[in-house]
This record gives structure tokens, sequence and C-alpha cells, in this order.
């Protein structure tokens, strides 16, 4: 078999969870049998064959921590959730990745630790947003799982950041599943700020019921090599969903992202709007599919996807795809990479603006349009901010 061999025994799986409830443990066991059998992830431009996610060792559980909650949420370590039995995790833990796409998803639930679980009750709407670091303590490899699920009605906003300490050389096997009933809505914020040597693999889900909205706001600006795979399935009538992502590269590091919209339900509405910025040696690979099934009539499906590269030596590769088996939907994408226009940067030093500050200039107008859209003040401030502190000479 291709890649690395999955060494580890249902001896050291059974123990790992001794103090699981049965099902998870069963769980476990059925999903390391299936990654036997199952290829890593497809990625031609991507080399994951040597990256220490595709260990089949057992994970440690990173430190979780929560801030102030509202009536009518809860945030949990999912290790606590677990063991409370809630039967929110028994139902949907795992679920979204049911059929495995790779032996990843197989080795995240078969060796996951810790994480996140949110609920939000029926027709609870939050005032405040939920606000959840997730941070790597100097352990080697971290699989976390972070489910959230919504209600019939539920409204909130939840912001993720996922950090570690400075010169760490963790690899990470995550996922993200997220679940919302009908009417549900929830914009979901995360950071990606893990060090420099990081190395992380990071598939989310997401289900989305009868007329549930749904918002991935996505910034990555850390870790050595990230890959992430995001699909989310608009499986109930009239159900919207949107991503707005950016991420900013420099040195080498190496990101490798996918979106995927699946319509399934008639009606559905999805946009993918993506800004990147790429200095030094790094790289980007963007994939991204609206896929529109024969089941979903009048649904609409679009993308845009932009790079802009700082250094001569930064490299973008935009993949925008569409699969579109119905008719009488609409569906379009976008995609464009390039260099900063000198005439701009000779403009504004003609004018005493320092060089770093024009390209901080330029960056900031990159970002606009898509920090325009951000619902939240201190998320969108945020971004901006961290952009600024990246860019270099």
């Amino acid at each position: 078999m291709a890649g690395t061999l999955v060494e580890l025994t249902p001896e050291q799986i059974s123990t790992f969870a001794a103090a699981e409830p049965a099902w998870l443990v069963a769980r476990r066991l059925a999903a390391l049998g299936e990654a036997l059998e199952l290829p890593l992830p497809h990625a031609k431009q991507t080399p994951l064959e040597s990256a220490g996610f595709v260990t089949p060792d057992l994970a440690q559980a990173p430190r979780v921590s929560v801030g102030s909650l509202s009536a009518g949420a809860e945030v949990l370590d999912l290790s606590v959730a677990i063991s409370q039995g809630r039967a929110e995790v028994e139902k949907h833990l795992g679920r979204l990745f049911a059929e495995r796409e790779s032996r990843l998803h197989a080795l995240h639930l078969a060796t996951f630790s810790g994480g996140v679980f949110c609920r939000v009750g029926r027709g609870v709407e939050l005032k405040e947003p939920l606000q959840v670091s997730i941070e790597l303590q100097g352990g080697v490899l971290y699989a976390p799982h972070v489910l959230v699920v919504l209600e019939e009605g539920a409204r909130a906003d939840m912001v993720v950041e996922l950090r570690g300490e400075p010169g760490a050389e963790a690899s990470v096997r995550g996922a993200v599943e997220i679940v919302l009933g009908a009417n549900a809505a929830l914009n979901y914020t995360e950071f990606q700020r893990l060090p420099g040597r990081t190395q992380t693999y990071w598939p989310r889900r997401a289900e989305l019921g009868r007329d549930a909205k749904l918002q991935w706001i996505l910034a990555d600006v850390g870790a050595r090599l990230a890959v992430a795979d995001t699909r989310t399935y608009l499986r109930g009538t009239g159900a919207e969903a949107r991503v707005l992502a950016s991420f900013f590269g420099g040195r080498r590091q190496h990101y490798d992202f996918t979106h995927i919209m699946v319509h399934e339900g008639q009606h559905t509405t999805s946009d993918i709007e993506a800004r990147g910025v790429l200095q030094g040696k790094a790289r980007a690979v963007y994939n991204a599919n609206s896929v529109i099934r024969k089941s979903a009539k009048g649904a609409s499906g679009w993308q845009h996807e932009h790079t802009l590269m700082l250094s001569e030596e930064a490299r973008a590769d935009l993949i925008p795809e569409l699969e579109i088996s119905e008719w009488e939907v609409s569906a379009g994408h976008a995609a464009s990479a390039g260099p900063v226009d000198p005439v701009q940067i000779y403009y504004m030093e003609s004018r005493g603006i320092a060089p770093v500050e024009a390209r901080r200039l330029i960056v900031a107008g990159f970002l606009a349009s898509l920090l325009h859209d951000i619902p939240l003040d201190s998320v969108r401030e945020r971004i901006a901010d961290i952009f600024q502190e990246k860019v270099e000479l």
C-alpha cells in the first residue's frame, strides 16, 4: 500500500479509549480498520507522504479555553461532553465523515483526543460571540475535534483560534463538524495562527437544514504546511452558505486549501470569496468547486478567488471548478493571481511613502472587499492587523 502503513493495533486503540463509552470505542475500531484500505488525500501539488500528520500515532489533547457564555449555549471540552453522555455527541460525532474520502479522516476518528463541543438550543439567539481557543502545548501529534450543533431557529457567532507555543514542531490532524437545524444561522470564524514549524491537516464539514445559513470566515496565517478541506452540504430547501477565506504566506509556507459547496436542496445558494497574499517563497494551492446535484433545481453557486504575490518567487495555483447536474441553475467562477503593480509602488514612493508601507497599503486595498462582508468588527479589524504585521520588504 502506498504511503505510511497503519501500524496501530485494535488493542492500542481500546486502551487509548478505555474510559470512553462502548459506542465510541466501536467507531474508533471501525475507523482504524477502514484506514488500512484507504489512500491518502489526492493532492497533486502538495506532497503529503512525509508530513507529520500522516503518522499513525495516538494523539494527545490540546488545551481548550472558553470565554463567557450566554444563556441557551453550551461550550464544553469534547472529552467532558463524551463523559457526560451527551446524546448530540453520539448522534453526530464523525457522521459527516462517515464516507471516508481518505486515510487521514479514518485515522483522525480512530485517534482523536479532546476538542470542543458546542450546542445552541432551539430558538436561542446569542448576542455575544462564543470564544474558543485551542492551544498546542509542545507535543508531537494533536487531533482535536470540533463539533458544533445549532438547533432549529438558533443564531450564533463563534470564533475559534488555533495556536501553539512558539518554536513548536507539532503536527495536527483535526476536524470540524457543523450541523445546522432548520432556520438556524451561524457565523463560524477560525484563526489559524499555529507556529511556523507546525504541519496541519484540518478538514471541515457542515450540513445545513431548511433555510439554514452558514458563513465560514477563515484566516490562515500560520504553520509551515497547512492543508484544509472544507465541504458544505446544502441539504435543506433554501439553505445558504458562504466562504470568506483569507490567507497570508511567507518564507517557505505551503498552503493547500479546498472549498466545496454541495447543493442538494432546491433553491440553495452558495458563494466562495477567497483572497490570499504571498511573499518570500510561499506557495498556495487553492481549489474551489460548486457541485449542483440533480435534486438542486433553482440553485446558485459562485466563486471568486484572487491571490496577490509580493515577491517573484511566490507561487499560486488556483483551480476553480463547477459540477452541474441540474437545469434551471446559475453558477460561475473567477480567479486571478498576479504581482503587485510596480507603477503603484513607484507612485507611492515618489510621494514619500516608505516601500514597506506602500506594500501594506496595497494589501489593505486588496483585502477591503472581503473584509467589508465580515459581520463582526473585532474579526474584521484583527484580520486586517495580522496581514499588516506580516508584510515585509
